[in-house]
């Protein structure tokens, strides 16, 4: 995503745009992973019998935050892939908590899988901060419209609903 500077009739432009777009793009970048989380989040929080607030809340953070690491590391390729490894480390542990033992069970039942859908939206929603920040909006857009159909697909292979957590 690039802004144009606007010039005027002699073929300039004052400092103060030339500081600025590199702020404003960071922020168009922000803005963009947040819609990403928020549509995302909208899918998951909307799943199951109750609506769920804190997917919407958890999947439009990790976008950002994702997205915020990514930029704060700067232009050195070194230092970003360095802020990838570490939202790629973080965002595990968040989805592992995600698909460990529900609260609701007893303290000594044994533990079930659930939740993986859940987690992996939120590993994708990291991705998608990463991918704005470090490529192109349309290649995070077209992954975003790939996952929305694939998370709107309600049904398993077999003809049941799916048994993911509410």
């Amino acid at each position: 995503m690039a802004f144009r500077l606007h010039l005027d009739k002699d073929g300039g432009c004052d400092a103060d745009t030339l500081a600025l777009a590199p702020d404003l793009e960071a922020v168009a970048r922000m803005g963009l992973a947040v819609l990403c989380g928020l549509a995302v989040g909208l899918n998951r929080a909307h799943h199951g019998a109750m609506m769920h607030p804190n997917r919407l809340r958890v999947h439009v953070l990790v976008g950002l935050s994702a997205c915020l690491m990514v930029l704060a590391a700067g232009p050195s390729l070194d230092a970003r892939s360095r802020a990838i490894q570490g939202v790629a480390t973080g965002i595990g542990f968040l989805g592992a908590g995600e698909i460990l033992v529900p609260r609701w069970q007893p303290k000594h039942a044994l533990p079930e899988v659930r939740g993986l859908t859940s987690a992996a939206s939120i590993w994708f929603t990291a991705a998608l901060g990463v991918t704005v920040a470090a490529s192109t909006p349309i290649l995070a857009g077209a992954a975003l419209l790939l996952a929305l159909i694939t998370l709107s697909a309600r049904d398993n292979a077999d003809g049941h609903p799916p048994n993911d957590q509410p």
